[in-house]
């Protein structure tokens, strides 16, 4: 038997009517491939920010040492 009212579509008894409409194939494909480009994206970035911090602390540490074995010349305005 079928239902259906004016601004719905006819349905069949049992079937899915209550506003949920199932996603078709391409779309789960669609919606598993931006994840998984987002997630490799967000990994991309982190691995990207830590390899900044590093060369920043490393060049921090590079210019401590400088300061600290007098090898700048010109060390605090002088």
């Amino acid at each position: 038997m079928m239902t259906g009212t004016d601004n719905e579509s006819l349905l069949e008894d049992g079937s899915q009517g209550d506003g949920q409409h199932r996603l078709r194939i391409w779309q789960k494909i669609v919606f598993f491939m931006l994840g998984l480009i987002v997630a490799l994206t967000i990994c991309v970035l982190i691995r990207l920010s830590n390899r900044l911090a590093a060369d920043a602390e490393l060049k921090a540490l590079n210019h401590f040492r400088e300061i600290y074995s007098g090898r700048s010349g010109h060390l605090f305005g002088h």
